[in-house]
């Protein structure tokens, strides 16, 4: 049995309640959101707080917390726990940097979110389950058709999305972070603080990646020595490995 996604289901509670809240208390939201100029006057809490809260309406709220319980359970058991949080979190760090830089008063999870998309598409190009990656390709899209803002834009999103994840195990393992550093990049060029957000699910994807196979590597090496030395003293495998 699958362990429970406790990790998911904490974060969901804690961005559920006062993103719902909002909606009867509209001032809850410009509290607790992202304001640069009020940031740099000290009240550097918006920078955690402005994750918990929505500003894109309630279509925008439904939208990103269905993809946070769905994206979020599927990696978390894809992943577990750990880099479940490091993925999320360097999307919130770095969607909050690109957030004072191109000086965006805002709030959502979508940052965050975007973490997970980044982390999780360089986590089937290892080798993982796709699945993840192809929703998160889904949501990478919907911010592109978010920023053009047409209707035949969402259509396109949610076209090539449907084929991405239908056809998820015959798409190239590289397509998937390919993907979400073009959108990623392009949303950066534009003064999108999603696409910073993207990129550093990517880079909090290949870090967790590069130092999984830097144990690895590790544990073949000792395990060879075992082999050759089974009844050698750890000092004496030591010194016979240099």
């Amino acid at each position: 049995m699958r362990p429970f996604p406790r990790i998911t289901a904490i974060v969901f509670v804690l961005t559920a309640v006062p993103s719902l809240l909002q909606i009867a208390y509209p001032a809850l939201e410009t509290n607790l959101r992202r304001d640069p100029a009020l940031i740099a006057d000290g009240q550097l809490w918006r920078l955690a707080t402005s994750s918990l809260v929505q500003d894109s309406g309630v279509p925008g709220t439904i939208s990103n917390l269905l993809f946070l319980l769905v994206l979020g359970c599927l990696a978390e058991r894809v992943v577990g726990p750990g880099r479940w949080v490091l993925f999320f979190l360097s999307g919130v760090a770095l969607g909050q940097v690109g957030g004072l830089l191109f000086d965006t008063v805002g709030a959502g999870s979508s940052i965050g979110l975007c973490g997970l998309v980044g982390g999780m598409a360089v986590a089937a190009w290892r080798g993982r389950d796709p699945l993840p990656a192809a929703i998160g390709a889904l949501y990478a899209f919907l911010l592109v058709g978010a920023a053009v803002d047409a209707v035949w834009s969402y259509a396109a999103a949610v076209a090539a999305s449907g084929l991405i994840i239908a056809l998820r195990h015959r798409v190239p393992r590289w397509a998937y972070p390919l993907v979400v550093g073009g959108v990623g990049i392009g949303l950066a060029v534009t003064a999108d603080l999603h696409g910073p957000a993207l990129l550093g699910g990517l880079v909090a994807g290949g870090l967790a990646d590069a130092k999984a196979g830097a144990w690895s590597f590790s544990d073949t090496e000792r395990s060879d020595t075992e082999r050759q030395h089974p009844g050698a003293p750890e000092e004496v495998r030591a010194d016979l490995d240099r």
